[in-house]
């Protein structure tokens, strides 16, 4: 299989973590380049992880050796370049969200199906250990009728740990990283159909790391509801506010039955802790499926993509996917405006487990469980 040649778009806040992951993965995926808004951020991506430094975007785009655009750029910039290079005939997997609207989104999708082209949306982290032993549980029906679901996405105030925070707070939380949420839990449930939300600014006024205010113009804080299609309803909770270090349940689902919950520590990293409570008995460990990295592996998605294209299906990070899940971003904050129900009318179809927690068995502990046998 001939590796896809990468090239970075924008080498920000998270293009290290790319570049480091991206190097893993060699049979798969090479960094032909990067470029820049600021050439010496390219040029010093570059020389840590190769490839060239390009002088501009269009330069990119007019190498026959790129096969692959990766846009780590602000979110406000992704609609415009995800559509030039798809345009350019570059395969595209954006940073999240792939689009600001559903009609950007829809357009998007668009695009890449005219010029016959790959369009590929980060976040992928339901590809990894938690998410995925999760859906293996949530198969097993040992929750008994699943009625409700707590998801919780508390990110902390951004600016103590970002060093350009500013874009951020135009876009708020719910797009910036509500999107984790919504992925994983609409690969576990499948499509929304309505959902009602509520936001507002906490904070309007934050100090930067370099003493900087930073002005908040967006929502740091939403909440909602979304009713699932399968008649699931989850709570979800975004905010730029509550810390999500050292505290339990800040950053993680709880799926909850006629027979007892589910919890899951992190659908952002990869090793989540998985706990099954019965109702009113202790809770029960349930081990992963197999042992993971602490952190998500931010290039599993090019990953999936490349393999994708050499066995000519169709990938797990999908465009219709993605633009579902940005419907129900802009649903929740359309309800929040409004103050009222607001309907979903995308849809998408479910991803595959992946091939190797299909063919891995979940351990369910022996005093809790009457499967036989002990292992699904």
């Amino acid at each position: 299989m001939k590796p896809l040649r990468l090239a970075i778009i924008g080498c920000g806040h998270i293009c290290q973590q790319y570049g480091t992951h991206i190097q893993k993965h060699s049979e798969h995926l090479q960094i032909a380049g990067a470029t820049d808004l600021d050439f010496s951020r390219a040029e010093a991506f570059c020389a840590k992880y190769g490839g060239k430094a390009y002088d501009s975007f269009e330069a990119i785009l007019s190498d026959p050796d790129v096969d692959v655009v990766v846009n780590l750029t602000v979110h406000h910039a992704h609609f415009e370049l995800n559509s030039r290079a798809l345009k350019a005939g570059k395969h595209v997997f954006t940073e999240k969200p792939m689009a600001l609207t559903y009609a950007q989104a829809v357009e998007l999708a668009k695009i890449a199906q005219e010029n016959n082209r790959r369009l590929g949306a980060a976040p992928v982290t339901f590809l990894g250990e938690g998410i995925q032993t999760t859906a293996k549980f949530l198969e097993a029906d040992k929750l008994g009728p699943l009625r409700l679901v707590y998801a919780e996405v508390n990110w902390g105030q951004i600016e103590r740990w970002i060093s350009a925070p500013a874009p951020y707070y135009t876009v708020g939380p719910l797009l910036d990283v509500g999107v984790y949420a919504i992925t994983a839990l609409t690969f576990l449930l499948g499509p929304v159909r309505r959902v009602w939300g509520y936001s507002t600014i906490l904070k309007s006024s934050r100090s930067g790391k370099d003493g900087q205010e930073v002005s908040v113009t967006a929502p740091d804080f939403t909440t909602g509801m979304m009713e699932f299609a399968s008649g699931v309803v989850a709570r979800i909770t975004t905010n730029y506010y509550v810390p999500n270090k050292n505290q339990a349940h800040l950053r993680g689902f709880e799926f909850h039955g006629d027979e007892g919950t589910f919890s899951v520590s992190d659908y952002h990293g990869f090793s989540a802790k998985c706990r099954f409570i019965p109702y009113h008995e202790e809770p029960v460990a349930i081990p992963l499926l197999r042992p993971a990295a602490d952190r998500m592996d931010r290039a599993l998605g090019l990953v999936e993509m490349a393999e994708a294209i050499h066995e000519n299906r169709p990938h797990r990070g999908s465009p219709d996917h993605a633009s579902h899940v940005i419907e129900i971003m802009e649903g929740l904050q359309k309800s929040s405006d409004e103050s009222r129900f607001v309907e979903i009318h995308s849809t998408f179809q479910k991803p595959a487990l992946m091939p190797w927690a299909q063919k891995l068995s979940l351990v369910i502990p022996e005093e809790h469980s009457t499967l036989s046998p002990k292992t699904l």
